[in-house]
C-alpha cells in the first residue's frame, strides 16, 4: 500500500486543538479519533543493510486499537519517489498470529542470511502510545496521529529517548491537499518535517548508528 505522510519530530503541541485547527481551517469534519498503544521491534543485518538501502523492517505488538483490536503486525517500507519533506514509501503489512519476537528474527534472518549473506538481529525497539483522528470524509480522509514514542535499546535497557510526533497521512484525501496541510502547521505551530525515518532516528538518538 502506497504511504504518504509527513512526521514533525519534536512537535510539543495539544493534539486536540491542532485537529480543531485543522478541521475548521480546512472544512474537514472529525470522523473518528481514539487511543493506540503499540510495541515495536526494528530488525536489521549484520551491517544495517536495511538502514544502508533506506528499508525499514518492524514487528509490531498492538497493545490497544480502539480500530482494530490486539493484534501482530509486520511491516516492511521501501522509498517510491523522493520528496524533500514527505514520505512517499510503499508499505507491506502482514498480520499473522505470531506472538514472540525470537520467531521473527529467526525467520527473517534466514531470508537476509539467504539473500544478502548477513544474519538480522534486534536493532532498536520503541514503545508508542498515539491519539489518532481521521478527518475530511469517507474516501477523502487525513489521518492526524500525535505519537508518544519511547525509543530503547534492546541491548542496554538504560538507553531510552523519549519524543513527541505529529504525524500527517493521507488516506484518500491527496498529495496536494496533505502538502497544505504541512506548509500550515510549519508556519502556525513553527514546526520542521523529518527528513529521516523513525528507524534511523531512534538509532541517532540514541547512538546506536553505525558509521558512514
Amino acid at each position: 500500500m502506497k504511504e504518504i505522510e509527513t512526521e514533525f519530530p519534536n512537535a510539543n503541541v495539544d493534539a486536540g486543538k491542532v485537529v480543531r485547527t485543522i478541521s475548521d481551517r480546512y472544512h474537514l469534519p472529525v470522523l473518528r479519533d481514539g487511543m493506540t498503544q503499540v510495541r515495536d521491534i526494528y530488525v536489521d543485518t549484520e551491517n544495517y543493510f536495511l538502514l544502508k538501502h533506506n528499508l525499514s523492517f518492524r514487528f509490531r505488538r498492538k497493545l490497544d486499537n480502539i480500530y482494530a483490536g490486539e493484534g501482530t503486525r509486520l511491516t516492511f517500507k521501501f522509498p517510491l519517489e523522493e520528496h524533500a519533506e514527505v514520505f512517499v514509501r510503499e508499505e507491506l503489512k502482514l498480520k499473522v498470529e505470531v506472538h514472540e519476537f525470537d520467531e521473527v528474527v529467526k525467520f527473517f534472518s534466514g531470508l537476509t542470511k539467504s539473500f544478502v549473506d548477513e544474519p538480522a538481529l534486534l536493532r532498536l525497539a520503541a514503545e508508542e502510545t498515539s491519539k489518532e483522528f481521521d478527518l475530511g470524509a469517507e474516501g477523502g480522509v487525513l489521518n492526524v496521529s500525535y505519537d508518544r514514542v519511547k525509543f530503547r535499546d534492546p541491548g542496554d535497557s538504560s538507553k531510552v529517548h523519549t519524543i513527541n510526533y505529529l504525524e500527517i497521512e493521507d488516506h484518500g484525501i491527496g498529495m496536494d491537499e496533505l502538502v497544505k496541510v504541512k506548509d500550515f502547521l510549519e508556519e502556525h505551530y513553527s514546526l520542521s518535517p523529518s527528513t529521516e525515518s523513525k528507524y534511523r532516528y531512534g538509532l541517532r538518538a540514541l547512538s546506536l548508528l553505525p558509521p558512514e
